[in-house]
């Protein structure tokens, strides 16, 4: 096998790989819907074009450099969204038909804190609730109480009280409050 096949099956296998996440992402967590934010981390795959193809970590910018095109803002949009920019971006003089995968490989944390046994950030998972979330953590403590359960939604400026089988979001802070009951 030359060494063009070679990475034409190799370019061929992660192009697979990737829509394959998609597609599972698409069913779990409305993948269309969600839009990009820091701590997020996503792969790009351009087939047939392994230079172009690469996994990026979002810091807090949401910005990051891509070849040919330059900066690129990611926060705040959806995958879809990102996919169509640099599509457009390779299209003007680059590449002639891209064809383009854009995936989420790792969702950024959610956090729960208050009077769980282990607080702090833990990896989003799509279909996390509220009390995987506090398992999570470790469980409740001594005084915490499951009644007492607040969310706070990322971007969100106020808390409101929650049930342990509401779906958490990336980004989402949980908190335990003390309780007799």
């Amino acid at each position: 096998m030359t060494v063009k096949a070679e990475l034409m099956n190799i370019n061929t296998i992660n192009l697979l790989i990737g829509l394959v996440v998609s597609l599972l992402l698409c069913f779990t967590c409305k993948a269309e819907d969600y839009r990009l934010g820091a701590g997020d981390e996503i792969q790009i795959l351009v087939y047939e074009e392994r230079d172009l193809s690469m996994t990026v970590w979002l810091d807090e910018s949401g910005v990051f450099t891509y070849p040919y095109i330059g900066n690129i803002v990611a926060a705040k949009k959806t995958i879809l969204e990102l996919k169509a920019e640099i599509r457009s971006g390779l299209l003007a003089g680059v590449l002639v038909n891209p064809s383009i995968n854009v995936a989420i490989i790792k969702y950024r944390n959610i956090y729960v804190g208050g009077s769980v046994n282990n607080p702090g950030g833990f990896p989003f998972r799509p279909g996390l609730s509220v009390g995987q979330a506090i398992t999570l953590a470790g469980g409740l403590t001594e005084w915490g109480s499951a009644s007492k359960v607040q969310i706070l939604r990322e971007g969100g400026s106020k808390s409101e009280p929650v049930s342990y089988s509401q779906a958490v979001r990336p980004g989402d802070t949980i908190t335990v409050y003390e309780g007799m009951f």
